[in-house]
């Protein structure tokens, strides 16, 4: 820097500095704000809870479940070496009630892209799973506020769930509850034990609202199924799009 004394250059140089830092410590902050969670005390978590159950348990007792219209995609894989073996495609009428088993119907279906008879889908359904948040979700599973946590633009509770029993009708996972209302918008997770001949089962779904009650609008499933002859080791990716749905009372 000629033209300064040595004074100057370092007056310069601090200042340069600080424009050059001050954006990036601007930057890191705000990861640090959206990206890092806020944890929640035990006693505060079961305030939490408490009200969660009294939002929920409510809908549960009004209504017998949800009826839909849905998309799925399915991909079917070799699990040793992921290569697809085959797609497919169909269009479901479903009647999921909160405590029976539900009740499918194929509208139509396309294996790999050609059209064929609905009668040939094959669903793994089974009874549905125990409700977490009904009258008897502190029966059938421990649960724990960890943390606030950022769920796209909604700021969230995450829920810990563990089930007291190992069995395949008990969720093992994540529910993420927005702060200010408490709407479910996303659970993640499995299932306690698997019943024969799954080996595997994932789920990730997405929540929008139906009379301001938090209803599927999205979802992924991953589940590894293994009957020897019938249905050889195959991992099965579904992707489940709601299209229209409402609330059975």
């Amino acid at each position: 820097m000629t033209g300064l004394t040595e004074k100057n250059q370092l007056v310069v140089m601090r200042k340069l500095l600080l424009i050059l830092i001050l954006p990036w410590l601007a930057c890191v902050l705000d990861m640090a704000k959206s990206g890092f969670a806020e944890t929640i005390t035990p006693s505060e978590s079961e305030r939490i809870l408490e009200r969660i159950f009294n939002k929920y348990m409510p809908i549960y007792e009004k209504y017998r479940g949800v009826e839909s219209t849905s998309r799925v995609i399915s991909r079917e894989f070799d699990p040793k070496t992921n290569v697809l073996k085959r797609t497919s495609e169909v269009f479901l009428h479903r009647k999921d009630y909160f405590y029976e088993k539900p009740e499918i119907k194929a509208l139509s279906l396309k294996i790999e892209g050609k059209d064929t008879d609905p009668s040939q889908y094959r669903s793994w359904e089974t009874k549905p799973a125990y409700l977490v948040f009904d009258k008897k979700g502190r029966e059938n599973y421990q649960l724990k506020t960890t943390e606030k946590k950022n769920i796209g633009q909604k700021e969230c509770y995450r829920i810990e769930v563990l089930p007291r029993k190992s069995t395949s009708r008990h969720f093992k996972g994540e529910i993420y509850c927005t702060v200010d209302s408490l709407n479910v918008v996303q659970t993640v997770g499995g299932v306690g034990d698997l019943e024969f001949p799954i080996k595997y089962f994932w789920s990730d779904f997405y929540y929008t609202l139906i009379k301001e009650i938090p209803v599927v609008q999205s979802g992924t499933l991953k589940i590894r199924v293994n009957l020897p002859i019938l249905y050889p080791d195959t991992l099965i990716v579904t992707s489940t799009t709601i299209l229209e749905s409402k609330l059975m009372e």
